[in-house]
């Protein structure tokens, strides 16, 4: 995976995709858009990580995978 390749998945209703970035000192985070499935793009949620600490960027997607899932979790909650 390089810098510029997001990862995705569908989990739950929603198409997760997961950005790595470069953060502060050679460290990577991750941005994430949520959307729903039938939803315009306009609609997506977009959440940003910048505390930066991730070695690798594939350590920062799966990261953001995981939070992304958390969120989602917590939308459909009832």
């Amino acid at each position: 995976m390089n810098d510029n390749t997001a990862r995705s998945e569908q989990y739950r209703g929603f198409t997760i995709s997961v950005t790595p970035q470069k953060d502060n000192d050679d460290l990577w985070d991750f941005t994430y858009h949520l959307q729903r499935e039938g939803e315009s793009a306009a609609q997506a949620i977009t959440r940003s990580r910048t505390l930066g600490g991730y070695a690798a960027p594939e350590t920062a997607c799966t990261a953001g995978i995981e939070v992304a899932r958390t969120e989602v979790d917590n939308l459909l909650r009832p």
